[in-house]
């Protein structure tokens, strides 16, 4: 969505890989021509990163937009990832039985050598360090279930973090651009890696756009644990609730 509003509109001028990296992820991209590429942009550019805001630098003029998600769909998604990655140690955690993957995720400690062995303390902790920061200029805080449960808001809200000039037209544009369907569609275009062999197919990078995706595939045991856990993790009840939920409402069961 931003990469669309900066150019002021659908059609990129490279892939979003490409265009907008993720810096700190190592998908078989050489990390020098990913700063090339980066190098040679002449306008603004956006960069993803899943390091927490205590881990670089940010100078003036710097707009930092984070986006966070329910913890047990964060879970499930990477399981999908890791299902759909060709590289990566077949025994890592998210790759175990769901039981064994799980257990991992909800008690597993925080590895600050290993940021990227997923556990719940790793995701609440990147959470409480946004929530704590002493950066000049706070970040703006987006919710994965807020966004899609009103995709024109999230553009025009974007557009107003990044100071982009809008208009009716360029948000219908990226709104439909940036659907899911769109993107699955062109998922060459848009999946991280996108046409590298990285994923076995870059659409299963998209899955589903849904929310809630334990639903029927946790015990009750584990779903009692991820509550205990997640409130030793986060005491405050609210500052938790919108870790889960953003500015909605818990959903009743169904």
């Amino acid at each position: 969505m931003l990469a669309m509003l900066l150019h002021r509109g659908a059609d990129l001028p490279m892939k979003l890989p490409a265009l907008s990296p993720w810096i700190d992820a190592d998908l078989g991209i050489p990390a020098d021509d990913v700063f090339a590429a980066l190098a040679a942009q002449t306008g603004r550019r956006v960069v993803k990163t899943h390091t927490p805001l205590d881990g670089f630098p940010v100078w003036d003029g710097v707009t930092v937009i984070t986006v966070y998600r329910h913890p047990l769909d964060v879970f499930f998604s990477l399981r999908k990832h890791y299902a759909n990655m060709t590289v990566g140690r077949q025994d890592d955690p998210m790759r175990q039985p769901l039981p064994d993957s799980i257990h991992h995720f909800l008690c597993g400690a925080l590895d600050l050598e290993d940021y990227s062995s997923r556990t719940l303390e790793s995701v609440a902790g990147h959470y409480l360090e946004t929530l704590q920061t002493d950066r000049r200029r706070r970040p703006a805080m987006l919710h994965y279930a807020d966004m899609m449960a009103d995709r024109r808001r999230t553009v025009g809200l974007l557009a107003e973090i990044a100071d982009v000039e809008i208009d009716e037209t360029l948000i219908d544009v990226v709104v439909e651009a940036s659907s899911f369907g769109a993107m699955k569609a062109k998922a060459a275009d848009f999946a991280p890696a996108g046409g590298t062999g990285f994923f076995r197919a870059d659409e299963g990078f998209f899955d589903s756009a849904q929310s809630r995706k334990w639903l029927g595939q946790m015990t009750q045991d584990a779903l009692d644990l991820y509550e205990t856990r997640l409130a030793d993790h986060i005491p405050d009840a609210k500052a938790r609730a919108w870790l889960q939920y953003g500015n909605r409402s818990k959903p009743t069961a169904s």
